[in-house]
């Protein structure tokens, strides 16, 4: 069966999802102790972070993002977004990117098998569950 390339969920992937897609997709998972931004990361994937400190956090990823290379340095930093906005979503129900939750899904899934094992897999596993069962509810 010949994929459905015109899906409206891949569609509205951005560039930067799509590539965020590829870096889970590929074969093996980054080294969680090599990766840069690592302090950043462990304080977003920290239970006690505020929704405050995950929009700061957020909005250092987006300037990371910028200010990067393609490789190792940009794709910690989208990860890092990403982790930011799902941490804020399942700790505290607080929703801090103006892309809406649903459309994260798919990523967040991807994630959350990449890091499977690690406290980041859960997070982005218990992320997307709660956006799918929003999404049936709707």
């Amino acid at each position: 069966m010949k994929p459905n390339w015109t899906s409206a969920r891949l569609e509205s992937l951005t560039v930067s999802q799509v590539k965020a897609l590829l870096l889970v997709a590929s074969e093996s998972p980054p080294d969680w102790g090599t990766m840069p931004h690592k302090e950043l990361l462990e304080t977003a994937a920290h239970e006690a972070t505020s929704v405050e400190e995950l929009t700061r956090i957020k909005e250092s990823a987006k300037v990371l993002m910028k200010q990067a290379e393609e490789g190792p340095e940009r794709e910690a930093a989208q990860l890092l977004y990403h982790l930011a906005v799902a941490a804020a979503f399942v700790r505290h129900g607080a929703e801090i990117s103006g892309r809406p939750m649903h459309k994260q899904q798919a990523l967040y899934e991807r994630f959350a098998a990449t890091w499977a094992g690690l406290p980041i897999g859960e997070l982005f596993r218990e992320a997307a569950a709660r956006v799918a069962g929003a999404n049936q509810t709707e």
